[in-house]
């Protein structure tokens, strides 16, 4: 039985280190009405606030890839929440 306890014990340690980070991108509008995608977001710009997304009925800021991100940055430009230079 101690046995299996510390196989259980190791494979949930192992499992753990073992997961992926996650990336967190955000779409930042900055005062000037400009967007980017931001990295970090933990640490955002001091003159821009995230945009918000809705999935169904969750609201999100975070996005986990960055290519999502750009996804939604495109969007927010099609729909005049913002701007960018191209």
């Amino acid at each position: 039985m101690k046995r299996f306890v510390l196989a259980v014990g190791v494979l949930a340690m192992a499992y753990g280190m073992s997961s992926p980070a996650r990336a967190a991108y955000a779409v930042v509008k900055f005062g000037s009405g400009y967007c980017r995608v931001w990295d970090g977001v933990k640490a955002g710009p001091q003159d821009g606030k995230y945009l918000w997304w809705r999935h169904h009925h969750h609201v999100h800021v975070r996005l986990r890839t960055w290519k999502s991100a750009e996804r939604h940055l495109h969007w927010a430009v099609a729909h005049h929440r913002c701007h960018h230079w191209w």
